[in-house]
């Protein structure tokens, strides 16, 4: 009795490479749609990114903006959190849960969501302290 022939490992190097360059495919598409005012197209794009690549942070600060741009601010605000659960170093899914929670007046939590990127962007590059330093002067 043979055996049927196994598909290869999903996680080969030019597998890994082919997820990267559709990703970053995917990113600079939902970012032109969205550049040009058709959130509703790009939310599509991003969702298929944050599919495709979970712990991108950009799909999901993508599809946050979709929704904050048709003014869906709680659908933004859980895109954003799932970015924070599921990206490597979700500093900026943490700023963009502060701006949603000041439109929706819930400043205390804002604060929080400050802090919790201050405290993830101490261990990363420069630039995201500075971010964050810039969202704290805004309060």
């Amino acid at each position: 009795m043979t055996s049927p022939s196994l598909p290869p490992p999903a996680h080969t190097a030019s597998t890994i490479v082919d997820r990267r360059r559709a990703a970053e495919a995917l990113y600079a598409t939902g970012h032109l749609l969205l550049t040009d005012q058709k959130p509703a197209h790009a939310s599509g794009v991003f969702r298929a990114m944050a599919l495709l690549v979970p712990t991108d942070e950009r799909a999901w600060l993508g599809l946050g903006a979709c929704h904050e741009a048709i003014e869906q601010n709680l659908i933004a605000l859980e895109m954003y959190g799932t970015g924070r659960m599921l990206a490597r170093t979700p500093v900026r899914c943490e700023l963009a849960r502060a701006r949603v929670l000041h439109k929706l007046g819930r400043d205390e939590e804002r604060r929080e969501a400050i802090d919790r990127a201050a405290e993830i962007a101490e261990s990363c590059e420069r630039e995201l302290v500075t971010l964050v330093e810039i969202e704290r002067a805004a309060s």
